[in-house]
């Protein structure tokens, strides 16, 4: 059988590439992705036998080659981040960043200076500051949430924080909200376009012509913020893996 303990090495282009296995209980076939890092991830419907994995490997490896030349290294210091784009978004207000250590792991919100100072220790800087970070999320997001949700009128459930590799957020037919914490980063109106975007699924749970035209009611940029939307990915969905 195959596992994801240890990774399957198999050469590629005259080097030898490791190739992580899961399975999935949910998947209806074979699947080769590539992760940042670049990681690559093999999902394997249950069942599925290691020569199966193993052929499929085989059969895509001109493919495996091409996408690997193009994938991008995970860019994960959150302190370079900030270094390079000292701001954030809390709520409503787009705060500038100042990054001191403490004893503990904690912020303060200096409304009156626009300013968000965020405490980490000095032994685990990068740790500390994500434990901050998601912390900060938790507290903006749920606000920000519940802001827009009366605005547009429309009723929430809870609001959780998540460390999403492939989405910025998701709605559940209940009213769930599931927000990637990297949301924060972005400036208010493209913060608060996800949202909305997500809040239009509590109207359509669907990308039908009236879910777009429901998301244009609300938010009559949302073609412009999708696309910028779209650049900013590659720059900070990778932060903090």
């Amino acid at each position: 059988m195959l596992g994801s303990v240890k990774p399957l090495i198999v050469h590629v282009g005259g080097r030898d590439i490791e190739v992580w296995t899961k399975y999935s209980l949910r998947a209806l076939r074979v699947r080769l992705t590539i992760q940042p890092g670049p990681r690559v991830v093999l999902t394997l419907p249950e069942g599925t036998h290691s020569s199966t994995a193993l052929r499929f490997l085989q059969d895509h490896s001109d493919w495996l080659h091409h996408a690997l030349g193009k994938a991008r290294t995970t860019q994960s210091s959150v302190i370079g981040h900030f270094t390079k784009f000292p701001s954030l978004t809390f709520d409503h207000k787009w705060l500038s960043v100042e990054l001191r250590t403490a004893g503990r792991c904690t912020y303060k919100v200096k409304e009156s200076d626009d300013v968000i100072v965020l405490f980490h220790t000095d032994d685990h800087p990068e740790e500390s500051l994500m434990r901050v970070l998601r912390r900060v999320a938790q507290d903006g997001l749920e606000k920000a949430a519940h802001r827009i949700a009366k605005k547009v009128g429309v009723k929430i459930g809870d609001v959780s924080i998540r460390n999403q590799s492939t989405r910025w957020g998701s709605c559940s037919s209940s009213g769930a909200l599931s927000l990637n914490w990297r949301l924060i980063l972005l400036p208010p109106a493209m913060h608060d376009h996800v949202i909305l975007h997500e809040l239009a699924h509590r109207v359509h749970m669907n990308h039908s012509e009236r879910f777009w035209s429901q998301l244009e009611a609300w938010d009559p940029e949302w073609k412009r913020h999708d696309q910028e939307l779209t650049k900013k990915w590659n720059v900070l969905m990778d932060l903090g893996r």
